[in-house]
């Protein structure tokens, strides 16, 4: 039998370790802090993903904090440049060169299994490769393609000459055919289905003076600038409007837009059955824009690398996220499109972006890209609003751009 005594050091003794079983369970638990930009169905798929995942991993939490898209890049590269931030974020892959030359992110190739690496295709890991080094974890496959409202405009164009025509059609009714996105990043399919390019092989600006990339480039934006106009006339049908999603084609206002993978789950929640999706039409040249190819991953914080058990949550959620049930949260919840090839693709409107995404021009993950985003810009508004002749504006773009890229290569000293 216990006394009094006994009960009492039992009762000392338990007081003593309960503080010790909870460091015990508290040093099991690691906590990965993610920043990302996810809104709407992308918002809501994530949080699903996330739950899936710390059911299937007790150990591990995902602490979740949404930043604006437009200043998250900033805000990470700030932070990580002084050793603080996030331990991972989900972002495009044409921060890889960009982030891995500054020491923000870490390289994972000595982490990564060729187990893991069977969870995704190939093409979809290279997007993250630079300088021989990995960078990041293939979460979906992005690109844009063409969305057009079927109580408005029946069946798919096949041409960009239809959706002018058709454009004009509904005009006459009081419609707008066609919201134009003149974004660069947007509209850039639309140069390389002109034979033009960026950059080449050594990063430099492709479409120097007298170039055939100069040309490709002119008609690049005065195609531009033949939208702009259109824009004008408001019997043409057609608005050069760069929202994303666009609200007129959320409320059945505007029949037609081009726009990226990342807004399908939402038009399939506005529009319902009234939503056509197909790869974009022909230009006058017989060639499909190529619109941009691009994936979206996880980037681990350089600073997980020096902590084992946030390095190997990271492998962790990196294995689930790049897995059947992973993809296929992300795919159903989502509308991604999944880089894991096990995962089928049942949505037929998916398919179509894997279809255009074929056809797609890879999104660069080189340094030299970040050149091009300013002086891009400012090259279509000059042709736009500013009146300014395309070949004017190019030259303009292009000794900006080249300049950027001469301070960019002389201080890596190539």
């Amino acid at each position: 039998m216990f006394n009094r005594k006994s009960l009492l050091v039992i009762a000392l003794f338990a007081l003593l370790l309960v503080p010790a079983l909870s460091g015990v369970q508290a040093q099991d638990t690691v906590n990965l802090v993610l920043w990302h930009a996810k809104q709407d169905a992308e918002g809501d798929m994530l949080l699903s993903l996330i739950d899936a995942f710390q059911a299937a991993n007790p150990g591990i939490t995902i602490e979740q904090v949404y930043n604006p898209s437009g200043t998250l890049q900033d805000s990470f590269i700030a932070a990580a440049g002084a050793g603080e931030g996030p331990d991972m974020v989900i972002w495009a892959n044409d921060s890889v060169g960009p982030w891995a030359s500054a020491g923000l992110i870490g390289d994972l190739s000595g982490s990564v299994s060729d187990e893991l690496r069977a969870n995704a295709s190939d093409t979809a890991w290279g997007l993250f490769e630079f300088e021989d080094g990995l960078w990041g974890v293939p979460f979906s496959a992005k690109t844009l393609a063409f969305f057009y409202n079927k109580a408005l405009v029946p069946d798919a164009p096949a041409t960009w000459a239809d959706v002018l025509s058709i454009s004009e059609e509904l005009a006459a009714d009081g419609l707008t055919g066609l919201a134009f996105q003149n974004g660069f990043f947007h509209s850039a399919g639309f140069l390389f289905s002109l034979d033009g390019a960026l950059m080449d092989a050594d990063g430099n600006a492709a479409f120097a003076p007298d170039s055939e990339g100069a040309a490709a480039m002119d008609a690049y934006l005065q195609l531009h600038q033949d939208l702009y106009l259109l824009g004008q006339d408001a019997d043409s049908g057609v608005v050069v409007d760069g929202a994303s999603p666009n609200p007129g084609f959320q409320q059945g206002t505007v029949a037609m837009v081009y726009d990226g993978i990342w807004n399908l789950a939402q038009y399939e929640s506005d529009l319902g059955d009234d939503l056509g999706v197909s790869i974009m039409p022909a230009l006058d040249n017989g060639s499909v824009p190529a619109l941009f190819a691009q994936g979206e991953g996880f980037y681990a914080n350089a600073s997980v690398l020096e902590d084992q058990a946030k390095l190997d949550a990271f492998i962790a959620w990196a294995a689930f996220v790049t897995g059947v049930e992973g993809q296929t949260i992300a795919a159903v919840e989502g509308g991604l499109l999944p880089v894991n090839p096990a995962v089928e693709v049942e949505n037929p409107n998916l398919q179509v972006f894997a279809e255009q995404f074929a056809l797609g021009t890879p999104f660069p993950n080189r340094q030299e890209l970040g050149a091009f985003w300013g002086p891009m810009g400012d090259a279509i508004t000059a042709v736009s609003a500013g009146g300014e002749t395309p070949a004017d504006a190019r030259a303009a773009a292009y000794d900006q751009i080249q300049a950027s890229i001469d301070d960019m290569h002389a201080a890596a000293g190539m």
